[in-house]
């Protein structure tokens, strides 16, 4: 009986891993054909609700995509209310045209992830899996990869006698008994030691017939849902991220690098 549930428990594993495997592959798939030749330009609607507020209608917006992980985002809420944001690859400018000002910053990761951060980061910052398929449809499932501040992390290797090897950044991949995982989860627990992300899970819709992103659900742990819907997909243009257009001559510049 014991042989039975270790290999069912192995092929569960394969199986998962497949799944995995899959759904990378897809998202890959997806997004090469987005960022080839002078890259893509989406056109979308984006709409947030949570348990008091929801939006009285969609915003919409556009997003161009392009290799080494260069974008530009505008949002339209109305034609007083715009924002475009640029990344070239060095830094990233925030756009105000109302107020006539431009806004330069590094890139930061943060709690909010929009169509480009999934597809940059999904591989080191989620577990993806395949929750359904048909022959047009695919819906991919991205649960946030558990994270932990390491200087707490280590502490907590070092008070339980685990092995030094443990310990992040440049963790060695070796297992350890149920129990020492309980005994570190709870010292984790108590010392303040998981670094909470606000996302719970999100969820891409793919065209299978054209491997073409059709939508997104972004869930939140504050019951708030994100929801971006594809409206179309055009060629894109490099000259979208020129900062240097005769439009912005008399913007105010405020470097904040």
């Amino acid at each position: 009986m014991k042989k039975l549930i270790l290999l069912i428990c192995f092929i569960t594993n394969i199986l998962n891993g497949q799944n995995s495997n899959e759904a990378e592959k897809i998202m890959n798939s997806v997004y090469d054909k987005l960022i080839q030749g002078d890259g893509s330009l989406i056109n979308f609607e984006y709409l947030f609700e949570n348990e008091s507020h929801k939006m009285e209608k969609p915003i919409d917006g556009k997003l161009g995509l392009f290799t080494e992980n260069r974008f530009y985002l505008e949002f339209n809420q109305s034609s007083s209310n715009e924002v475009i944001q640029i990344y070239n690859g060095e830094s990233l400018f925030t756009i105000l045209p109302e107020e006539q000002e431009i806004q330069i910053d590094k890139m930061e990761n943060d709690d909010e992830v929009f169509i480009q951060d999934i597809f940059k980061n999904y591989k080191t910052d989620f577990k993806t899996k395949i929750k359904y398929k048909n022959d047009n449809e695919t819906i991919i499932e991205l649960i946030p990869i558990q994270k932990y501040n390491d200087n707490i992390y280590n502490q907590c290797i070092e008070e339980l006698n685990l092995p030094e090897c443990l310990k992040l950044p440049n963790q060695c991949r070796i297992g350890i008994r149920d129990t020492s995982k309980q005994e570190l989860e709870m010292c984790l627990s108590q010392k303040g030691g998981y670094i909470e992300n606000n996302i719970l899970k999100i969820e891409l819709i793919i065209n299978s017939v054209q491997n073409q992103l059709e939508a997104i659900t972004q869930l939140n742990r504050y019951n708030g849902k994100t929801s971006i819907q594809v409206k179309d997909i055009k060629p894109g243009d490099v000259e979208l991220l020129d900062i240097k257009k005769p439009i912005y001559d008399n913007f105010e510049i405020i470097d904040l690098r």
